[in-house]
């Protein structure tokens, strides 16, 4: 990651390298591991990790307390850049859901749910962010629109593959959680590579 561009010199650099690029990509790279990991939950905790009801609720519940500490985002921006910890967060989403098939008892299933869900809630709150600083309030409504497609298609075509990936060549949790998560953390190591440091005219 190069130094820090204002967001004012944005517009001189390549188009695939611009703010507003970086955005569509982060909208696509998030669903890849979370939907995949989402659309697999049921039946993986269910005939690998042998819940029940019960086990269920107190893995949703793991699931929502990030949320809940999604404020602690301001704590990490005293000492990262928000651009790079949201991509540190996309990176540790992707990691625990790509590793999600390796710990299939109760207590690591929920280890692995409690970090992806820090990594999606911290990345959130960041990307939220970052698309208020990023696009002018002008076009602010149509963009927003179409990163929200954006997010939708990638959702798409993760359920896509889990189709084709189940029914056609019978793959493992195991691949797919690796597929799905891997997908995310490639992506986010490359944004950190290929962007330069966005800086806004408001922190």
């Amino acid at each position: 990651m190069t130094d820090q561009v204002p967001l004012s010199a944005a517009a001189q650099l390549p188009p695939w390298q611009q703010p507003k690029t970086l955005l569509f990509v982060l909208a696509v790279a998030m669903p890849l591991a979370f939907w995949v990991w989402s659309a697999l939950l049921n039946n993986f905790v269910i005939e690998v990790g042998g819940f029940d009801g019960a086990d269920i609720g107190w893995l949703h519940t793991i699931r929502e307390i990030p949320g809940f500490l999604a404020v602690g985002v301001l704590a990490f921006l005293l000492f990262f850049h928000e651009q790079v910890f949201g991509l540190i967060a996309l990176f540790v989403l992707g990691a625990a859901i790509a590793v999600t098939a390796w710990f299939p008892s109760m207590a690591g299933i929920l280890t692995v749910t409690l970090i992806s869900s820090i990594g999606f809630h911290y990345f959130e709150t960041v990307n939220q962010s970052l698309q208020l600083q990023w696009i002018p309030k002008a076009d602010a409504p149509r963009v927003l629109g179409l990163l929200t497609a954006a997010g939708a298609g990638s959702a798409l075509f993760a359920y896509g593959m889990i189709l084709i990936a189940t029914q056609v060549f019978n793959l493992s949790y195991n691949f797919i959680y690796m597929a799905g998560g891997g997908a995310s953390m490639l992506i986010a190591m490359l944004c950190f590579i290929g962007y330069p440091r966005f800086r806004a005219a408001n922190v």
